[in-house]
Parts: structure tokens; sequence; C-alpha cells
């Protein structure tokens, strides 16, 4: 992990919408988080959707709060098997210049001092029965 901000639900276009009334006004939690790993690379080689979970932390895995919204995204794009280079520009420079691969998610808003830890894990899978799951990372407490 490397941050956990607040943010502004109608200041984030990534984060699908499909109301014809403006975007309300809804504080959220952006996770940013960093990987070694390319995830577009990765979704795009074994055709995944990728999403995540944020739960407690535990030693059998997250168990999802059902607090996640949207997608993985990089800058302003989400991360899926079919994302075209156009729809995230300077990603493929950015990769080229490898690791660390930061990445965002949002969530309702997180407690500022939860009483157990949370964990986010990033999950995902395609139709003919691939899976991804990473670690578990602890989300950090915000100060």
């Amino acid at each position: 992990m490397t941050s956990v901000s607040e943010v502004d639900f109608k200041d984030q276009p990534e984060i699908e919408y499909v109301s014809q009334k403006p975007r309300p006004s809804i504080i959220l939690s952006r996770i940013d988080f960093s990987t070694h790993m390319d995830l577009l690379a990765l979704a795009k080689k074994y055709e995944y959707n990728v999403g995540f979970a944020i739960g407690p932390c535990s030693k059998d895995g997250v168990v999802d709060n059902g607090k996640g919204l949207g997608y993985v995204y990089w800058d302003k794009g989400i991360i899926y098997a079919y994302t075209r280079d156009k729809d995230v520009p300077g990603y493929a420079e950015m990769a080229a210049k490898r690791q660390p691969f930061t990445y965002h998610v949002y969530a309702g808003k997180l407690p500022q001092d939860p009483s157990v830890s949370l964990c986010l894990t990033l999950r995902g899978g395609n139709m003919v029965g691939g899976r991804l799951r990473s670690n578990d990372a602890e989300i950090p407490v915000r100060p």
C-alpha cells in the first residue's frame, strides 16, 4: 500500500455513473497501491477481469465487506482484459520503465481508526475458469 485518501465521488469521472442527474457529493476512500506486476498485461494475456475485495484481515484471506466500488484503475483508465491503449494514455510508457506499477481503487469511506485491521486483495478471473488472486495487503490507518 502506498496511501489512503478521501475523495469526493463527484470529482472522480473514472467511476461509472449512469444517472442523468448530476453526480452527488459522496466522500469515498481512494486506496493507492504499488505492485511489481503489470496488471494490464496480465489481464490482457489471460483475459482477466480484475476486481478487488476489502475486508478484515485474517489468516484465511480477505472476506469482502462490500465497500469496494468499481474497478482497479491506473490514472483514469480501468484495468481489465479489453482495455485499449487509447483508454489509458501514458500507460505503455510507464510500463516500459518497469516497476513498480501504481494503481488505485475506491471504497466507501473507511473508518479512520478501524477496530480491526483491513486488508485489500486483488481478485478476478475469466470465463474459462482462470483465477486471479493476489496477496493480501494491509490498508494503512489514516492519521
